[in-house]
């Protein structure tokens, strides 16, 4: 059994680390290493990093000058010794049989990346998962592209995937950079070719209000990250094309959502920009089979009137949590 490098950013949970911790350790794949990388956190997480790395042996600790998430992730890659590796937020918890799970999908599917499910999980202990479906697929390289940004089987986190390591040579994160995980994701799913995924939810995504993802600013940098996807990959096919161009105009209905979730007024600016962008990709938009009407509307929604469109957004959130 190959050995499976988990690495874990640590900045600022230790309401919640050693639970996340346990669920590693409580693997029912052993052959692992679980690198617990200390971005300089200024609470108890250093003391309690310690005091696991005591308790099992394949535990290893790396306390380090803040770099950010990171900063925190590439120093993991480069300590991993593992033929495959993982990453895993600090908050969250796998099920117990997450990483032999996804170990054998990625050797049955000869892939070099696997993919499995995952639940919201809320701190009142509720689980919610988006869908019901139950299945495995082999995605290839433009199919696993356009699933990562509908953002409902899977999407771009690095979390709740095995990679072979090897594809990590000459990528690594950009450190100062917000949604990270986009800027990288669709490079390492050309290095693999094909995803294979399985429906089963086996990540516990926890929400929390204090969360980088939930705070009181709004990430601009997604739209830049997905400008970048759709430059690299336009030309692979006219369907990619069409894909990327889609996500990137979905970008900016992203980063709106942001602004109204944070209740902050977007600025006008960017409201004017954001429409104009939508509309050059409209074409895009209109022909694009695969994208669900509600999709749609929403685009139609926001060109027609921003009022409008935040108070649909604001009934929807409330019949949907996730």
């Amino acid at each position: 059994m190959d050995l499976i490098s988990i690495v874990v950013p640590i900045y600022n949970v230790e309401k919640y680390l050693r639970k996340s911790i346990e669920s590693l350790i409580n693997q029912t794949y052993k052959n692992i290493e679980i690198i617990l990388v200390d971005d300089e956190s200024p609470d108890d997480c250093p003391q309690i990093c310690d005091e696991y790395e005591k308790k099992d042996s394949r535990v290893i600790v790396i306390h380090q000058k803040n770099k950010g998430l990171s900063g925190a992730r590439n120093t993991g890659i480069k300590k991993a010794t593992g033929k495959y590796i993982m990453f895993h937020d600090s908050d969250d918890t796998l099920e117990p049989n997450c990483v032999e799970e996804l170990y054998k999908l990625i050797k049955d599917k000869k892939t070099k990346i696997s993919v499995c499910g995952k639940y919201y999980e809320f701190e009142d202990g509720k689980k919610i998962c988006k869908y019901k479906d139950n299945f495995i697929k082999v995605y290839d390289l433009e199919t696993a592209i356009e699933e990562m940004n509908k953002f409902y089987y899977f999407d771009m986190s690095a979390c709740g995937k095995l990679y072979k390591k090897s594809i990590f040579n000459n990528i690594i994160f950009p450190v100062g950079k917000l949604s990270e995980d986009y800027f990288v994701m669709y490079k390492l799913f050309i290095k693999s070719g094909k995803i294979a995924y399985t429906t089963k939810p086996m990540y516990n995504y926890l929400q929390r209000n204090n969360s980088i993802s939930r705070n009181k600013s709004v990430n601009t940098q997604f739209i830049e990250a997905a400008y970048e996807q759709m430059i690299d990959l336009s030309d692979y096919s006219e369907k990619m094309k069409m894909i990327v161009h889609v996500a990137y105009a979905s970008s900016f209905l992203t980063v709106v959502d942001m602004y109204i979730r944070q209740k902050i007024k977007p600025p006008k600016e960017f409201i004017k920009d954001s429409k104009q962008i939508i509309k050059e990709n409209m074409n895009f938009i209109k022909q694009y089979k695969k994208l669900s009407k509600c999709k749609k509307i929403q685009f139609f929604l926001y060109i027609l009137n921003y009022q409008l469109y935040k108070c649909s957004f604001v009934i929807y959130r409330k019949i949907k949590r996730v």
